[in-house]
């Protein structure tokens, strides 16, 4: 009888802490990150001589959680907030190209065509060459207008990028203190700390994704690299921003200068480089560079040496001939012997996008002639494979190890600050805006009006024609890109009836390769439309693609939440079923009081 009244007392323990525990749950019920408890209740081991049992004894109280659903709801929420600060972030750029039918980048484009249709009405007429001067103005300050909010929209990033990496590390820390927690308890887990510590991985989520090993030691890593070892461990990310600088390099496999053919220059033939189409250097066969008479096997010598010491040059790129290596000291050693020609290097002084030039040579060899007899110069193309480009390599770094983020706020942030990324929209955009730039300046600085009443037009198209002696020089608009473009007032006073009869041809010309990763021919104005095509559909796109995993998140959330979420209507349920256990063990207590009270009462 006494071994009865133990389990029913074992019994109503248990009862009551199951009780509590409800009651914990209802009253916990919207805290965040709160999951609900469950206890656990085993028989009490059979360590004596009864066949009936021992009663019952609380195990513990377990959260109620799915890490597998977890784990994969986290990196749903990382997708999530990705797809939603790209899509913020396209807006602001849709907002920068808002345009209305009366003002706007192509409101002001038509009136310049506009302005130059009027003056070739009436080339003497000096209210229509004002126009001129106001509109081509105008069509600058537009162009820099639009580069430069793009770029103001690069700095905000930038230092949301900052803050991320500030959060990101604080969170791994609280991380890690939690963590240091858990285990001073003694293996005696606090449900209450692991809702902490979801939380903390929730918050982490949000800037960027992650894998986690709980087995054993807790492993957290971002990017394939670990950023949380061994429970305590913390590896702070940092940024890092390496700045590549142009290298434009004229060499085959073997690294043999490809600037010129050998076997036919000589006599009065000539090499010119074209800075960003505005600054140029000859080397013309015969001529004496640096105590050396040019010809076939010193002409990489030469240029070497032109494009070093013409002062215009000398402060934006260094040339080499050859490769070469640093000292201790940093200093640029050649490998090669500087008495012979190797192949031409030329590298910018700016590291960086800040650093881009557009370079090109052209080759004028007396044997390279058409049909007529005429001499056709000929473009000396760079080696892409050999060439670096200028960039803004932008990333994560623990340990000096680069992390391959994959999702959450910061993939899309230094997706868009990193230049070689391919998913970098910012600079898409920059760059049509650099082309529509650099076409502008090439299209309106000169061109060749040929017999037929055909133009050849542009600078560049004009110094590759056999009939180039016939070149008219404009000047109109000068740069090779947004930065860089200029218009020239000046010049407007000088343009002639032809002149302004070539210019007209600007407002319908679709011959033009205004795209620098493409062959495709255009006109102006279709290509800016173009642009604003590109950044309306990329904001379709992104926003598209945002509601599909915003409504895949919400659904896996929903599930997860039935899971761990407190139900009240099941907690009365489970209140009202071991508040009936409680009252029927406490009912078996009061039967055996009774039943002893009895025997006790006979013995008297």
């Amino acid at each position: 009888m006494l071994n009865s009244l133990n389990v029913a007392q074992s019994g109503l323990a248990a009862s009551q802490v199951q009780v509590e525990n409800v009651m914990n749950n209802i009253a916990n019920e919207n805290t965040v990150g709160y999951k609900k408890r469950v206890v656990d209740v085993k028989e009490m081991d059979h360590n004596d001589s009864r066949i009936t049992g021992r009663g019952v004894q609380v195990d513990g109280v377990n959260r109620i959680t799915n890490m597998y659903v977890y784990d994969n709801l986290v990196g749903e929420q990382s997708k999530d907030v990705q797809h939603k600060e790209l899509s913020s972030m396209l807006a602001d750029i849709e907002a920068i190209f808002y345009e209305t039918d009366n003002s706007g980048f192509s409101a002001d484009l038509d009136k310049y065509f506009q302005s130059v249709e009027e003056l070739r009405s009436s080339p003497n007429n000096s209210i229509y060459r004002s126009n001129v001067s106001n509109t081509g103005q105008i069509l600058v300050d537009d162009l820099k207008t639009l580069y430069s909010d793009i770029e103001s929209k690069e700095r905000v990033v930038s230092n949301t990028l900052d803050d991320s990496v500030s959060e990101i590390n604080s969170i791994l820390r609280d991380i890690g203190t939690v963590n240091q927690q858990i285990i001073d308890s003694n293996n005696a887990t606090s449900n209450a700390l692991l809702d902490q510590r979801d939380s903390l991985e929730s918050q982490l989520a949000q800037y960027v994704e992650f894998d986690v090993n709980r087995e054993d030691d807790y492993v957290l890593s971002i990017g394939g690299v670990s950023a949380i070892r061994y429970n305590t461990n913390i590896h702070d990310v940092k940024v890092v921003e390496n700045k590549i600088a142009q290298k434009d390099v004229y060499a085959d496999l073997n690294n043999n200068s490809t600037l010129i053919d050998k076997t036919t220059w000589s006599g009065s033939d000539s090499i010119t480089y074209y800075y960003n189409k505005d600054i140029s250097v000859t080397v013309t066969a015969g001529e004496t560079v640096n105590g050396q008479t040019v010809d076939q096997d010193n002409i990489v010598q030469a240029l070497t040496y032109k494009i070093n010491n013409d002062p215009a040059l000398a402060s934006k790129v260094e040339a080499f001939n050859g490769q070469y290596h640093l000292d201790s000291e940093g200093n640029k050693i050649p490998l090669d012997p500087t008495d012979e020609d190797h192949f031409l290097m030329i590298e910018s002084k700016v590291p960086g996008k800040e650093g881009k030039f557009e370079g090109k040579f052209i080759v004028n060899d007396d044997d390279n002639l058409d049909a007529n007899g005429n001499q056709v110069s000929n473009i000396s193309l760079k080696n892409d494979i050999k060439s670096v480009s200028a960039d803004n390599d932008v990333h994560f770094e623990i340990f000096d190890t680069e992390l391959d983020i994959k999702g959450g706020k910061v993939k899309s942030l230094i997706d868009n600050l990193d230049t070689t990324s391919e998913d970098n929209k910012f600079t898409k955009y920059k760059t049509m805006l650099d082309d529509f730039a650099r076409s502008l300046g090439d299209f309106t600085d000169s061109y060749i009006e040929l017999d037929d009443g055909v133009y050849v037009s542009g600078k560049e198209d004009s110094l590759l024609d056999h009939e180039k002696a016939k070149t008219k020089s404009l000047n109109l608009f000068d740069g090779a890109s947004v930065n860089t473009l200029s218009f020239n007032k000046s010049a407007v006073g000088n343009l002639t009836q032809a002149d302004l009869d070539y210019l007209a041809t600007m407002q319908w010309n679709e011959n033009i390769n205004i795209d620098s990763t493409s062959d495709e021919e255009t006109s102006f104005t279709k290509f800016y439309e173009r642009l604003r095509v590109e950044v309306s559909s990329d904001k379709e796109n992104v926003d598209y693609l945002e509601q599909t995993q915003s409504a895949v998140t919400q659904s896996l959330q929903l599930n997860y939440d039935k899971l761990v979420k407190v139900n009240k209507d099941d907690e009365m349920i489970d209140l009202m079923k071991f508040q009936s256990a409680y009252e029927a063990n406490a009912k078996l207590i009061t039967v055996i009081d009774e039943m002893l009270a009895t025997i006790l009462g006979m013995k008297r």
